[in-house]
């Protein structure tokens, strides 16, 4: 009794200050991570390492590869990243479908939405702050074609991908190497967000094809006004993964 009359002082201290108490939750990503002994993170579209940070700070200790096109957002990465030896990011490319060059837009909001589609009516509105603010010429690699340069034969891989709409050019150039993705996590869009995007029904039946099965949801973006949710995140794990 006495302790939760301690802790209700404090969290009305804290709030009096504009302060909020909470309390420490491991990300359902973080478990199922280790719950595959994942060796190997494939971060895709990395923008600063916000996710790569999150894995370390919630005690992955494995392989993280990082790939990000925007420069600016690289340049932070690559900083964030240096004093991490098991943490590698890749030469400034975009990941797609096959090898060769393209333009990325660039997002207002720190990169955060930058696409290589263009951005729709609904994510503007939504998100005003996201609005393309410039372009830039980037490289594009396949997952295929850096595989084996980061993932040796007993490794267990995870792979994370946001791309804002280009999720399938991605998975397309994993297609010889599929079988070797222990899990996928993709945000992904309840309603049209980018020209030329796929929508979540897409993507749960073409995993589902490729042998995995949804293991989990997280709500992510909301329309600020309706509430209405727009993205998710979710996972798919491979059906015979150990």
């Amino acid at each position: 009794m006495i302790k939760k009359k301690i802790e209700k002082i404090i969290k009305l201290l804290f709030k009096n200050f504009g302060l909020r108490i909470r309390h420490y939750s491991e990300p359902s990503y973080i478990k199922i991570i280790k719950e595959l002994g994942t060796t190997v993170v494939f971060d895709v579209g990395a923008n600063e390492g916000d996710f790569a940070l999150s894995l370390r700070e919630h005690g992955y200790k494995g392989k993280i590869v990082s790939f990000e096109p925007v420069r600016a957002a690289y340049e932070r990465l690559f900083i964030n990243s240096s004093l991490d030896s098991s943490w590698i990011v890749h030469s400034r490319v975009a990941l797609g479908s096959e090898i060769g060059t393209t333009t990325i837009n660039v997002a207002g909001n720190n990169a955060v939405s930058s696409s290589i589609l263009e951005m729709g009516s609904t994510h503007k509105e939504s998100s005003p702050e996201s609005i393309y603010v410039g372009k830039e010429d980037v490289s594009i690699v396949t997952i295929d074609s850096i595989f084996e340069k980061y993932v040796e034969n007993n490794d267990v891989v995870f792979l994370k991908i946001d791309v804002q709409g280009y999720e399938d050019f991605v998975l397309i150039g994993a297609k010889l190497n599929i079988k070797n993705i222990a899990a996928i996590k993709l945000e992904l869009s309840l309603t049209s967000l980018y020209e030329g995007g796929k929508l979540y029904d897409f993507y749960f039946s073409k995993l589902e094809a490729l042998g995995y099965n949804i293991y989990d949801l997280e709500p992510g973006h909301r329309h600020p006004k309706s509430g209405r949710l727009l993205q998710f995140d979710s996972i798919h794990v491979k059906k015979d993964a150990k």
